[in-house]
């Protein structure tokens, strides 16, 4: 963008703060001097790539800002750089894959990956990936951004997670010209396949800790990628298809036995969740005990809720300290009908109307969830939540052009994320150990 643009058109749009233009301008004035001693044919190219750029402060890239549009396609010049089967991952087509087609790969090794290079610098925050999923494999991985090709960032790093078919990936914003996903497991091979992938900048408030989403909405659900991996039902997936209306004394539920097993949901990724709700069958006057477990790796397990004690009917709400959660397990303890545990409906997080009006109606709140000593309390993770929440509520997403900026969509949560480990701690009590 020239200076003559910045001066008479951008200055009074009255969309950007003024120190954003001074910090471009004075972007503009550096380039300019050090054009002087670089060669003239290569500013004139570079020159006619600089429409829709915008400043970042604190990096030294400039990069391109295309608003909710994927970058990452052939009709905007990306293409595939590594990996094996490279025409596949943006074709645009991610319906039409089996075993032997459909798919980008690599081998699982030190030094293997699949890169996609961009057709510039280009601001971004939100990447989608569909892993292969025909099967119920799971996979692990990271991703790395570059602007020159050397030096690598790491904006997502799922090494210790298994994650299944679509990825929802949200993170600050960074200017990127190359983007590597590097995968280092699979669960039934050595080969890490990768089916499409999606680059955006998305005008939506996201909440973070760490790498990993925080949601508002429900994850639970078939368009979300999540899978009932244990349970009886005579509709696959019953448990989490929306339908919470549909059910009688012989449909519409997902069960378990008594004291075998139990029911276990599968989300997509790692998320951070503070909250479930479920429906517990009630058409007759039983009730229910049961508890939730939570993992993040399908093998180590903490208790988030337990109603062994109670008599439970019907809708469930509940809240518990926030955690990394990607299984959910579902026990049921007590039927006083019969000795099957009957659920319908399940979601995680809670929606976000209902959490609100339950936290309203709240004086006090009593968890019983295994919390790591010092881990974050749910009052104090949901007083920082809230804001989002109300905003999910409202249906009435901040204006992009709050502050003059374009860059403030994403809530970065004053919370950290040990190695390990599922809870959640204060940022403050990390800054306190190093200091000691």
């Amino acid at each position: 963008m020239s200076m003559n643009e910045l001066l008479k058109i951008v200055r009074y749009s009255n969309l950007f703060d003024l120190n954003h233009l001074m910090d471009a301008i004075d972007s503009i004035n550096d380039e300019t001097k050090t054009s002087v001693n670089n060669n003239n044919d290569d500013s004139t190219n570079q020159s006619g790539n600089n429409k829709d750029l915008f400043l970042i402060r604190g990096k030294n890239y400039r990069g391109r800002l295309r608003l909710d549009e994927n970058i990452a396609t052939k009709i905007h010049h990306a293409q595939v750089t590594d990996g094996e089967m490279k025409h596949a991952l943006l074709d645009g087509d991610a319906t039409n894959y089996d075993l032997d087609r459909g798919f980008t790969r690599h081998p699982i090794d030190d030094m293997r990956s699949i890169c996609v290079k961009l057709d510039g610098p280009s601001i971004i925050n939100h990447i989608k990936l569909l892993l292969w999923d025909k099967d119920t494999r799971a996979y692990s991985y990271y991703v790395e951004v570059s602007v020159d090709d050397l030096t690598w960032t790491r904006i997502i790093d799922y090494r210790t997670y298994l994650c299944r078919s679509w990825q929802k990936l949200y993170f600050a914003p960074v200017v990127a010209t190359s983007i590597r996903v590097v995968g280092t497991h699979n669960t039934v091979n050595k080969v890490f396949h990768l089916v499409s992938m999606e680059v955006y900048y998305i005008q939506k408030p996201f909440a973070l800790i760490g790498d990993i989403y925080a949601p508002v909405e429900n994850v639970a659900t078939l368009e979300g990628s999540a899978v009932v991996s244990e349970g009886v039902s005579r509709v696959r997936n019953a448990l989490i298809n929306g339908d919470y209306l549909s059910y009688d004394w012989d449909s519409g539920y997902t069960c378990h036995q008594l004291g075998s097993g139990g029911i276990v949901i599968q989300l997509c990724q790692p998320h951070v969740v503070s909250s479930m709700r479920l429906l517990l069958w009630d058409c007759d006057n039983r009730s229910y005990s049961y508890y939730i477990e939570t993992s993040y790796d399908n093998m180590t397990w903490s208790k988030v809720v337990d109603r062994q004690t109670a008599a439970c009917r019907s809708w469930e709400i509940l809240t518990f300290s926030p955690r990394i959660v990607v299984f959910i397990r579902i026990c049921g303890t007590h039927n006083t009908a019969n000795e099957v545990f009957h659920c319908v409906h399940f979601e995680c997080p809670c929606r976000p109307d209902v959490l609100k009006s339950y936290m309203n109606e709240q004086t006090s709140m009593l968890t019983s969830d295994d919390r790591e000593e010092n881990s974050v309390a749910y009052e104090q993770f949901y007083k920082l939540f809230e804001p989002l929440i109300d905003t999910a509520t409202l249906n009435n997403p901040p204006s992009t052009t709050d502050n003059g900026s374009l860059i403030q969509m994403h809530t970065l949560l004053p919370f950290i994320i040990k190695p390990s480990l599922s809870s959640i701690y204060p940022l403050e009590k990390e800054n306190d150990e190093k200091n000691t």
